[in-house]
């Protein structure tokens, strides 16, 4: 008996010793993904959630450049849009208590809500992207805000109501918008009876144990050891703004792993609850949308995930979800590090997801390991050009004999042939294809595809010289010419060349947004839209040209700074 006790010791002491191995290889894995952290520079926390049990967690790094304060996995951090799950939660909450109906007018909870001729929004197309009320960001942009501009919640309230249209028919496109989820909470706080921090803390933060998190609804009150949001700068790292954008939730992320293995668990369970959280929306020609109840819906490495991520001035937050493996990670990051969502996280996912990625019988895409080609130079010429893809500009060059695939206003990646017709660009880890039909050339990229298109060549930049006006937004811009060049310029936001667009007639780019141009009937230009995918477009309309205009005379930019 004492030779059997002796012996399961040891296969214990050896398992958990196997255990400490694997799980010092996997920290070190994850250590080299994030592999630029420094201790004495803005960090990164990090948390693996398997089986309902946290198996790493893990964090370098400092909260505050300033005061040498560490990161830490119970450190307040602004995780941004990651927020947007609890007001989801909140939500479907009180759609499970009666309370709230999908399909209410939103007018129903937001009576200053603008009747809109496009028709009525509903609280279901609010959840999904799917309202058509635009981004209140992107409006203050519009309305001549810099980025560096503190705004409030309410801030964002007053653009929603100003605007009395809306970007498209309710319904009929998929548009992420902010503004969208400031609303839900005003419906939670008109249903539920609180003010919605309040509402949330109660029925959400405080019975799940998430002590350390809430909604800030004062952003001049004082967050000890918080994390403060830093970018890399020309000489080294910058402090960002910190600020109540309207979703501003602090969380740490200790927190975040308990809310990881909860969310599991309910999932796990068929909680209507959270069960209608990971439902995508529809649109009305039938469509799936992508994006549940503050969660974004996808696919990697052949499994469903459930996501959602989180940007703000240096602040990058990301909590991922493998609902078929019960597999979460949370990661944090006050360092601005664009890499981290994108790729540093679904690389560590793949740590733990184990050898088998691909469900059986399931074919991963094989274009990208068929051998490479030479097409005649012929073929690939007839192939060059400009192609319109929605709202951007893919353009096709040969260089050295290879053809180069250029987003607008980046650099030219090389393709591999992989046939005449199909080619894979390793940079953005995709294929291009290409066919004709009714004589026009098309280019399918990321499923979607792009007409080629004649290049916009300007034929006299004066004609758009104007100053244009919004009286919603109770603000105008001035476009005028100087040394053969279009610019565009606000009192508050300075100056800024406006570049033709190569795949739409009277639209140019430039630091302060994407502008087409308007025409009357008579060819002569009547006003400008801003545009954007979040934006839709707003109108401004262009006033008539003063006398000092009309003669030609202009004040330089540098005096009218």
């Amino acid at each position: 008996m004492r030779t059997m006790r002796s012996f399961l010791l040891l296969l214990l002491l050896a398992t958990a010793g196997a255990h400490a191995a694997e799980d010092a290889f996997l920290s070190g894995r994850v250590d080299a993904i994030f592999a630029g952290a420094a201790d004495d520079a803005p960090g990164y926390a990090i948390a693996i959630i398997k089986n309902g049990k946290v198996v790493l967690e893990k964090s370098r790094g400092l909260a505050s450049v300033e005061y040498g304060a560490p990161f830490t996995p119970t450190t307040p951090f602004n995780v941004a849009s990651l927020s947007k799950q609890f007001t989801g939660l909140a939500v479907s909450m009180l759609v499970e208590q009666g309370k709230v109906a999908l399909d209410d007018d939103v007018r129903q909870y937001v009576p200053d809500l603008p009747e809109y001729d496009e028709g009525p929004v509903s609280v279901r197309q609010l959840l999904h992207h799917t309202s058509g009320i635009r981004d209140c960001y992107a409006v203050l942009v519009a309305a001549g805000w810099r980025g560096d501009d503190a705004f409030s919640g309410e801030d964002c309230m007053r653009t929603a109501v100003a605007q009395k249209d809306l970007a498209f028919k309710p319904g009929t496109r998929y548009a992420y918008s902010n503004t969208e989820y400031l609303l839900l909470q005003k419906i939670v706080a008109q249903a539920g009876g609180r003010p919605f921090p309040q509402w949330a803390t109660e029925n959400i933060f405080r019975p799940l144990g998430m002590d350390s998190t809430w909604f800030v609804d004062d952003d001049t009150a004082i967050i000890n050891h918080a994390a403060m949001p830093y970018s890399r700068g020309e000489h080294g790292f910058r402090r960002n703004l910190q600020q109540d954008s309207g979703i501003y939730m602090l969380s740490t992320l200790r927190d975040l792993g308990r809310w990881a293995i909860h969310f599991d668990r309910r999932l796990t369970a068929r909680d209507p609850v959270y069960l209608r959280m990971v439902e995508p929306g529809t649109l009305a020609s039938g469509e799936k949308v992508p994006y549940g109840f503050g969660l974004m819906l996808g696919e990697d490495r052949g499994l469903g995930i459930v996501f959602h991520t989180g940007a703000w001035g240096g602040y990058r937050a990301n909590i991922r979800h493998y609902p078929a493996r019960h597999l979460s990670v949370v990661a944090l990051n006050n360092a601005g590090d664009n890499d981290m969502n994108p790729n540093k996280v679904p690389q560590v996912a793949a740590l733990f997801l184990g050898e088998t990625n691909t469900p059986a019988g399931r074919k991963t895409d094989t274009l990208r390991d068929a051998p490479t080609v030479r097409p005649p130079q012929a073929r690939l010429r007839a192939l060059l050009g400009v192609y319109r893809w929605k709202d951007d500009a893919i353009t096709i060059t040969l260089e050295d004999g290879r053809l180069m695939a250029q987003y607008l206003g980046e650099e030219k990646m090389p393709a591999e042939a992989k046939s005449d017709t199909a080619f894979w660009v390793p940079a953005y880890r995709a294929p291009v294809f290409f066919s004709t039909r009714k004589d026009k050339a098309i280019l399918l990229f990321r499923a979607v595809e792009g007409e080629r298109v004649e290049p916009f060549v300007p034929e006299s930049l004066h004609a758009y010289a104007g100053t244009y006006s919004n009286d919603d937004l109770a603000t105008q811009y001035k476009v005028d010419v100087e040394g053969g060049k279009l610019f565009i310029h606000h009192f508050r936001r300075g100056d800024a060349e406006l570049v033709p667009h190569p795949a739409y007639i009277d639209r140019f780019r430039g630091d302060l947004g994407t502008v087409q141009f308007v025409r009357d009937g008579s060819g002569r230009i009547e006003g400008f839209d801003f545009v954007g995918e979040n934006l839709g477009k707003i109108h401004f309309a262009r006033k008539l040209q003063s006398l000092r205009e009309r003669s030609g005379t202009r004040v330089p930019r540098q005096e009218r700074r």
